[in-house]
């Protein structure tokens, strides 16, 4: 007897194979059989009919790297149909960090700056115990970041790493790996891995090559310096002898809209001579991130709090603001439209009464230019703001999709709408993966249901080395989600982040049901793997 048996659904096998009929058995935490299975019986029994049956969902970039502490349900992630997903991107994972530096790191970094959880670990191995004492209802792979190494090694410093510096990290990333890490990730935009020269992240790099973990990267630049950005990160995957995934990779700023086919061209070439490259995007047409990344590198130069004091400054104040208005010589400049600069995160209470909100609107109220605005902001929430402005078009967004390379990705959090972490953020964290379904599929045609499937499961799973997940075969990992083609599609918007999707009735991890059409169901199996 099996322990569950969904029947009569049309299985998406998430090969990108047409969908075909089949029952699915489980027992324990595998998938056990798959085809006509009329006359067998089981505990537990599922009608698919009308339905899409597909493997669970695999976010490879994402930062829920303490939220999941603070709430290991991840409602926001599995909900919308994930069953594994990948911590630490942007270079900014929660460990390794030595403890030194771990506060200071803590409080400097905003994906970080959540109430509710104990910073107790320092190691990868010490974090991922840590993660698996809170059971969380999802599989997670963690990722080892480029900026808890520079602050435990160099501290703030501000310029690249020296030869003993950049051994000292790629000995961290080492040992990372060892204790469990599947890859490294950088930030280039962020402080203080702005710092960075490309020889420095190369060496660190090299830690990767044992494993054969990708290098998974934030660029320099996506706007301007893009092809510089790219050829950069190519260079150190391939120096590293490791495959290379782009983080959010798409032309940023109306100043380039219209320009992924020379993306994709430069992704396509690249393959062509051996480079194992790939790529996610998210599929919203605003990005978004603490406002801090936008600032040109003089005056971050001293970490966060260097950054106060510049804006304390009335005289260095006015050169940042137009110098952000105007641009500078550095590679992260994107022409900033104001009143699409919609704020999206704030760290202090009195402070939610600017969530969306413009920096224009804000700007308009207190009588003052919008560059003024934006760093005064940044001041009083002692930059833990983020801002979520209108940086993509559709036709980049549908060509970057639809590339055999490109996968969506939330780069959000596992949040819920009540309890701890109930507070406004993007849409991304609460209804990526349904809006690809019910948007993209669906609605637009940009994907057939066959494409979008295989985007959300195999390729990713691959990518993050989950080699018994992201397919639907007997003796894989019994990740199952059952969703209604008719309806499925996100609810969350950037007024109202905060709404579960519909459609996705099903969501099984491990084998358990850990979503129903009645809401999740408190289960929490999840591997930390």
């Amino acid at each position: 007897m099996y322990d569950l048996l969904i029947r009569g659904g049309r299985v998406l096998d998430g090969t990108g194979a047409p969908w075909f009929a089949a029952d699915v058995a489980l027992v324990g935490e595998r998938v056990v059989a798959m085809g006509h299975l009329a006359d067998r019986e089981a505990v537990r029994e599922i009608d698919a009919a009308g339905r899409f049956v597909t493997p669970g969902f695999v976010d490879e970039h994402g930062h829920s790297d303490v939220t999941l502490l603070v709430d290991p349900r991840a409602q926001s992630a599995v909900r919308q149909g994930i069953t594994s997903l990948a911590v630490g991107a942007c270079g900014m994972s929660a460990a390794p960090v030595r403890e030194a530096s771990r506060d200071a790191y803590r409080r400097a970094t905003p994906v970080f700056s959540f109430e509710g959880y104990e910073w107790s670990w320092a190691g990868m191995g010490e974090y991922l115990e840590a993660l698996r004492a809170r059971r969380p209802s999802v599989n997670v792979v963690a990722l080892a970041g480029h900026l808890p190494l520079r602050v435990s090694v160099m501290g703030q410093a501000t310029r690249p790493a020296d030869e003993g510096e950049r051994a000292e990290m790629r000995t961290m990333l080492a040992e990372a790996l060892a204790e469990g890490a599947r890859g490294f990730s950088t930030g280039l935009t962020y402080e203080s891995t702005v710092f960075a020269d490309t020889e420095e992240i190369l060496e660190i790099a090299k830690a990767l090559g044992p494993h054969g973990w990708a290098y998974h990267t934030h660029m320099r630049s996506y706007g301007r310096s893009r092809a510089q950005a790219l050829a950069e990160a190519l260079e150190v995957a391939e120096g590293a002898g490791v495959p290379l995934v782009v983080s959010h990779l798409y032309p940023s700023g109306r100043d380039y809209w219209g320009e992924a086919g020379q993306i994709v061209e430069w992704v396509e070439r690249a393959r062509d001579r051996g480079a194992e490259v790939g790529y996610d995007v998210t599929p919203w047409l605003r990005g978004g991130g603490p406002v801090g990344q936008s600032f040109p590198p003089w005056a971050r130069e001293g970490g966060l709090e260097g950054t106060l004091e510049v804006i304390r400054d009335p005289v260095r104040r006015g050169r940042l603001a137009r110098e952000l208005e105007e641009g500078g010589d550095w590679a992260g400049w994107i022409r900033p439209e104001w009143e699409e600069w919609l704020v999206c995160r704030a760290g202090k209470l009195e402070h939610r009464e600017w969530l969306g909100r413009t920096v224009a609107e804000i700007a308009a109220e207190r009588g003052q230019a919008p560059a003024e605005t934006a760093l005064l902001m940044y001041l009083e929430d002692r930059g833990q703001y983020w801002v979520a402005p209108r940086t993509k078009c559709d036709e980049d967004i549908d060509l970057l999709l639809r590339h055999p390379s490109g996968v969506p990705t939330c780069d959000g959090f596992a949040l819920a709408p009540e309890g701890p972490l109930a507070y406004q953020d993007r849409p991304n964290s609460y209804g990526s993966f349904p809006r690809v379904l019910g948007r993209y599929v669906r609605e637009r045609g940009v994907l057939t249901w066959e494409q979008a499937v295989q985007k959300m499961t195999s390729i990713p799973a691959g990518r993050l080395g989950l080699w018994d997940r992201g397919v639907l075969r007997p003796g894989m990992a019994a990740d199952v989600v059952i969703f209604d083609p008719a309806t499925v599609v996100e609810r969350a918007d950037y007024q109202r982040p905060q709404e579960y999707p519909e459609g996705v009735e099903w969501v099984i991890v491990n084998g358990e049901v850990t979503v129903s059409p009645d809401g999740h169901t408190g289960a929490r199996v999840g591997q930390v793997v």
